[in-house]
């Protein structure tokens, strides 16, 4: 009886690891046979005319769950198409509108009298409402900055600092010892502080800006 060894290794993934074992081809393919394999004479080996089909994972020992394992199957990203099918989108700008020091763009939407600040910080852009919520100060000059989570923004009036990218308050209206700002900090003291209205961006691959505002 002729057999040839055939080492296999199961792949390994989702941390599922299989050593390699070897499977043993007999004469008359996987399984038990007494019937001898038939040769050319040549000494070439030749299939039988009889085939039987092999079960790879109860000859490898492995279970369902580590065949499935083996063989995870991956979610395709949403495409540009999905995205932008999802609400209400806008192209306010374009890449080529924050070239060289331009990192600002304020857009209006005269439909709905909507005022956004299209801001690029560190090659991202991001969007939000023109005005900050303590004193409807504009934030078209407004100072970005990294936090400890994220970049964020401040407000050059009364210097309420946001989340850039959730429009979470992280300092509302703070005092910094002038009296302007102790002042400003008096009169919004019984305030809860009001969230930055922030929107979602996409850059297409045709460099335009589109903005979801609904």
């Amino acid at each position: 009886m002729k057999t040839i060894a055939h080492k296999s290794l199961a792949p390994a993934s989702h941390g599922h690891v299989v050593q390699a074992r070897s499977v043993i081809c007999r004469g008359g393919g996987f399984g038990k046979s007494n019937k001898k394999a038939e040769t050319g004479g040549s000494g070439i080996y030749t299939a039988p005319k009889s085939k039987k089909r092999v079960d790879l994972v109860k000859e490898l020992g492995l279970d369902n769950s580590a065949a499935a394992a083996a063989a995870p199957v991956v979610a395709a990203p949403a495409s540009e198409t999905e995205l932008l099918s999802k609400g209400n989108w806008f192209p306010l700008a374009k890449l080529s509108d924050f070239a060289g020091e331009k990192k600002r763009k304020i857009c209006e939407l005269k439909g709905n009298k909507q005022v956004v600040v299209l801001h690029q910080y560190q090659d991202t852009i991001y969007a939000t409402n023109a005005y900050s919520t303590a004193y409807q100060y504009p934030l078209i000059d407004a100072k970005i900055e990294d936090g400890p989570e994220g970049p964020t923004i401040t407000t050059p009036l009364d210097g309420t600092i946001y989340d850039l990218k959730t429009g979470k308050v992280i300092k509302w209206v703070p005092s910094d010892g002038s009296p302007i700002r102790g002042l400003l900090r008096t009169l919004k003291a019984d305030v809860a502080p009001v969230p930055l209205p922030v929107y979602p961006v996409v850059v297409k691959t045709d460099g335009n800006v589109m903005v979801r505002l609904s």
